[in-house]
């Protein structure tokens, strides 16, 4: 029976060949990550990205598993890469308005057995030493854009099925904003793994620039309505036709603006948050000095702020749906129809926020990150797990 192996990579540079002892040292300090091979077959839908075999990512697992044994049908299984650290996955949660549900594996699913033999990353060369860090921040950025992309396609549909009238005719400008930018940060995702870095000719620069001065507007806007909530808070009546005005201005359907702009704020600071992550790593892959918890340190205050701009925006719309909402400077018939309606908008679109999708399970029980790729004909396809 071949036993179990699997092969460390420090984070670190070694000046020789690490023990067995400092190896699993090195893992219990979380100061190494460690890759395998497994049988398992790809279960969940791809996302489409594939680390070309020419790319710098290919070949630094290529270099790094090189010495992995071949057997019998793991050509046609999954390399795991367990990363040392979830914390990119875990702060991206709240920013894009997720859950946590669903986004640890089972107990036991990526364990590696008591009799596994460990290798040291290594070849002679050191030169797979020196792939650690490449490895665990390209990594770690298409696990969280993996992650992201998935609980926010999810989170825009709870949208769409709440208020089942919402239309898409948002601004022609703003939509062409919010696609662009999610077209290009899969794009960039693709250029992390395939040459760990963003070339020149690529127009991501422009499309997330236009992105982050959308979502400065949106968060401008935000601040404004929770002026306009706090002043109408506590109040004993509150005249629907005037708090619409002010929170969206004088519209033949206030209601219907409301509610696309507060899914487009929602998109927005979810976006912003997707390519957060892809910048900033793209920046740092040319740092010689990069290490995880400097990557990770830069990513927790940004996403932190966008955390803090989307509760605030269902908190908003927990105050707007609490508020006494009257009619009584209106024919009763309209108002009543109107008031009814701004009420259930308020309530649905805060149920919707609060909604927390399943994620797809990124992360071991003890807080590592993983990510599979499958061996294919043009380099290492990322497999996304089954939800």
């Amino acid at each position: 029976m071949i036993p179990e192996e699997a092969v460390v990579v420090p984070l670190r540079e070694m000046n020789s060949e690490p023990s067995t002892e400092q190896m699993l040292r090195m893992l219990l300090n979380r100061e190494a990550l460690l890759i395998s091979r497994t049988t398992d077959l790809p279960v969940g839908t791809s996302p489409g990205l594939v680390a070309q075999s020419t790319g710098a990512f290919a070949k630094a697992i290529s270099r790094s598993a090189g010495q992995l044994g071949r057997t019998q049908g793991a050509t046609e299984g999954l390399y795991r890469v367990i990363m040392p650290t979830g914390s990119v996955a875990r702060d991206l949660v709240p920013a894009v308005g997720g859950g946590f549900r669903g986004i640890a594996r089972a107990a036991g699913s990526t364990k590696i057995s008591g009799q596994v033999r460990l290798i040291p990353a290594v070849a002679g060369t050191g030169a797979a030493i020196a792939a650690g860090p490449l490895i665990a921040t390209i990594g770690l950025a298409v696990a969280g854009e993996m992650l992201a992309q998935h609980q926010m396609n999810k989170k825009l549909d709870g949208l769409k099925h709440a208020l089942v009238r919402i239309e898409t005719r948002a601004n022609d400008h703003d939509r062409s904003v919010l696609s662009t930018a999610a077209g290009q940060a899969g794009k960039v995702a693709g250029y992390l793994l395939d040459q760990a870095h963003i070339p020149a000719i690529s127009s991501a620069a422009h499309a997330f620039g236009e992105l982050d001065t959308l979502t400065n507007s949106y968060i401008d806007r935000l601040d404004r309505w929770r002026d306009v909530t706090h002043r109408y808070a506590g109040e004993e009546r509150v005249y629907g036709p005037e708090l619409l005005a002010a929170l969206v201005g004088k519209r033949d359907n206030p209601m219907r603006e409301f509610e696309r702009i507060v899914a487009q704020t929602y998109e927005g600071l979810a976006l912003r948050a997707r390519v957060t992550v892809l910048e900033k790593v793209a920046a740092e892959y040319s740092n010689p000095d990069r290490s995880l918890p400097h990557v990770e340190n830069l990513l927790r205050d940004e996403l932190g702020h966008i955390a803090e701009r989307q509760a605030q925006l269902v908190g908003l719309l927990d105050d707007l749906s609490v508020l006494r909402i009257d009619s009584s400077k209106v024919p009763v018939a309209f108002a009543v129809k109107g008031t009814l309606e701004a009420r259930t908008t308020f309530s649905r679109l805060a149920r919707a926020l609060h909604a927390l999708p399943d994620g797809i399970p990124v992360l071991t029980a003890s807080d590592q990150t993983v990510l599979e790729l499958a061996p294919s004909a043009d380099g290492l396809s990322v497999a996304a797990p089954a939800s």
